[in-house]
């Protein structure tokens, strides 16, 4: 049998209070009571979410440091190499930097490790560094775990300044400047950060660093301004927790993004079609940044520097076009590898009582066997691995699934392992060909100690809600909690006993996916289901279903504004619905120790 948990409704009297003082329905304040904010001021507070969150980046304890050494070789024209990363977070920040150095007279370059030679600074940095005769290394989205090749550029006379914000082990390279809210003496209270807002942090403190008094210039304020647009790309491109400063970020970055002077930037929203008033973090996650990161999962992550650097929109539109075939090129190579690698799971007798999967396949593009690891994921709800197999190496991503912290499952499985790293959610990892059967095993092993069973995929929604309750004034109050993402999720309702009218046929991939009619207690309203995944049957008849839907505003402005977007369907018949309490179910199944990072 089916089964949606819902949260359970908070204490009555805060509730009150909170829908009392905020002028929000019980809804909403269900809502902001659910995610922690169960005072009024608070919830006041997370609503309106301006610059009062963004912390000063004078808190670094680096910061000063850094800032001087760069002024230093903005005045002896030294030369200083911005050293990126080829996924979103890492080329939006090095785009940053160079974009304000390059306003500060600074003889400033950028240069992103392909793929191939790795995440960080590699025999290639260093290559290009000595050749080059830098006299500073900026890092973006990298480095605090390089210790031997940050050594190395030292000692070619080059100063590192690390921004980064990855976990590490006990042992940081030793750099000139390091900047990174995840260390313990950091001196940033927010560990959150991406790359990007470290990197701005640090262009941030640059531009008020000319000041005695630290006040930034109205030219560079306005640069600021433009630039947390990149910040809102590389956020919510890389994931991090959509709360405190980061919500804020993104928040001021998505309105700069509309009214963006970069004309790459231009270029890029225009793939939105015309007439955009308003940017959504959901934009980001699957329109903007896949096309972004399609340029580094294709071999070519300067294509969106370039892009992000165009001096005109006739520039931009080129660029932009061979970035919007590489995506293309990216989404077919993705399907081919994913359904590969899903005939060869399906293939698996014991599948069913794996706890973690693993799929390899000759030759697999390691630009997108990451993005098939998440879909693996998805499709049998656990904690999966796709390696690509050349000579004698297999290399490969990981994702997770169910809360499990799959970077501290490989420190128990480790020993077969040339390098591996990354987070709870993501890992990188690498071994020897020969010991792929062997390793497999033994993480199997190590997940059996250490995992549940894996379960049936389990639908869960934040309150129960009927249709009728939606107005176009309670959708605008619902977009004040804005923007959704991980650590802020969409909302989610559940709708019980709801019809569909006839026509409605089939959901998922194998149709076309039409908009269909859903109707609960006599109010009919337009509703799609675009990511139901394979679960495709026939939903038309007499029967009734719960639904967990999203309420939303059409985007036809046809008269009949509201819609839902609709995540799961079970038959009444055959659910269970289940209170659960609001922190259910939601702490990691593994610890997340510091880790190296990783790819």
């Amino acid at each position: 049998m089916a089964r949606i948990e819902i949260l359970r409704d908070p204490p009555q009297r805060e509730l009150v209070t909170i829908a009392r003082e905020l002028y929000v329905s019980p809804v909403i304040a269900s809502l902001l009571w659910q995610r922690g904010f169960r005072e009024p001021e608070a919830a006041r507070l997370y609503l309106k979410a301006g610059l009062e969150a963004i912390g000063d980046p004078f808190d670094f304890h680096d910061m000063e440091r850094a800032c001087e050494r760069l002024r230093t070789a903005i005045r002896k024209r030294e030369r200083i190499l911005i050293h990126g990363d080829y996924d979103v977070d890492g080329l939006t920040g090095t785009v940053l930097l160079v974009s304000l150095l390059q306003m500060l007279g600074a003889e400033v370059e950028s240069f992103i490790p392909a793929r191939a030679d790795g995440y960080s600074f590699g025999q290639a940095s260093i290559d290009a560094i000595r050749d080059g005769g830098f006299a500073v290394c900026v890092s973006v989205d990298n480095g605090t775990a390089a210790i031997d090749e940050v050594q190395a550029i030292q000692d070619l006379g080059c100063d590192v300044i690390i921004t980064d914000h990855h976990h590490t082990g006990p042992t940081c390279a030793k750099a000139y400047a390091t900047l990174n809210p995840r260390l313990e003496n950091s001196g940033y209270r927010f560990p959150h950060l991406a790359g990007c807002a470290v990197a701005f942090k640090l262009a941030w403190g640059l531009a008020a660093s000319f000041s005695p008094s630290r006040a930034v210039s109205r030219e560079l304020e306005d640069f600021l301004i433009d630039a947390a647009s990149l910040v809102a790309l590389g956020s919510v491109a890389d994931v991090v927790p959509l709360v405190g400063e980061n919500r804020s970020l993104v928040r001021l970055g998505l309105e700069a993004l509309l009214h963006s002077k970069n004309p790459g930037i231009r270029a890029l929203i225009d793939v939105l079609g015309p007439g955009k008033a308003r940017l959504n973090a959901e934009d980001i996650s699957f329109r903007l940044g896949p096309r972004l990161n399609a340029a580094g999962r294709m071999g070519h992550a300067s294509l969106a520097v370039r892009l992000l650097c165009a001096k005109s929109y006739g520039e931009a539109r080129t660029l932009a076009a061979e970035i919007e075939n590489l995506n293309r090129e990216r989404q077919r190579v993705e399907g081919e590898i994913t359904r590969a690698a899903l005939e060869q799971i399906a293939a698996d007798p014991d599948l069913a009582d794996r706890r973690v999967l693993v799929a390899a396949g000759e030759g697999w593009h390691l630009g997108v066997v990451g993005i098939v690891a998440a879909r693996l994921a998805d499709v049998h709800h656990r904690p999966s691995l796709v390696l690509s197999l050349a000579g004698e190496v297999a290399r490969g991503s990981g994702r997770s699934m169910h809360g499990c912290d799959l970077k501290n499952l490989l420190d128990h499985a480790s020993t077969r392992l040339h390098r591996y790293g990354g987070h709870a959610a993501a890992v990188g990892l690498e071994l020897p060909r020969s010991e792929l059967a062997a390793f497999r095993d033994e993480l199997e092993a190590c997940a059996r100690a250490l995992l549940p069973p894996s379960r049936r995929h389990v639908a869960r929604a934040d309150a129960k809600v009927p249709f009728a309750h939606w107005t176009s004034a309670e959708l605008k109050k619902l977009a004040e909690l804005r923007p959704f993402g991980a650590g802020n999720p969409t909302p989610r309702f559940l709708a019980s006993d709801v019809r569909f009218a006839p026509g409605m046929r089939r959901v998922g991939p194998a149709a076309a996916r039409p908009p269909f009619t859903a109707i609960h207690e006599g109010v009919s309203l337009r509703a799609l289901a675009p990511s139901l995944g394979e679960r495709v049957r026939d939903f038309s008849g007499s029967g009734k279903w719960h639904i967990i839907y999203t309420p939303q505003l059409s985007q036809r402005g046809d008269g009949a504004p509201i819609e839902v977007l609709v995540h799961a369907i079970e038959a009444v018949d055959d659910c269970e619905v289940l209170e659960i309490d609001t922190d259910a179910g939601t702490k990691p199944v593994l610890s997340e120790p510091g880790s190296r990072s990783g790819r």
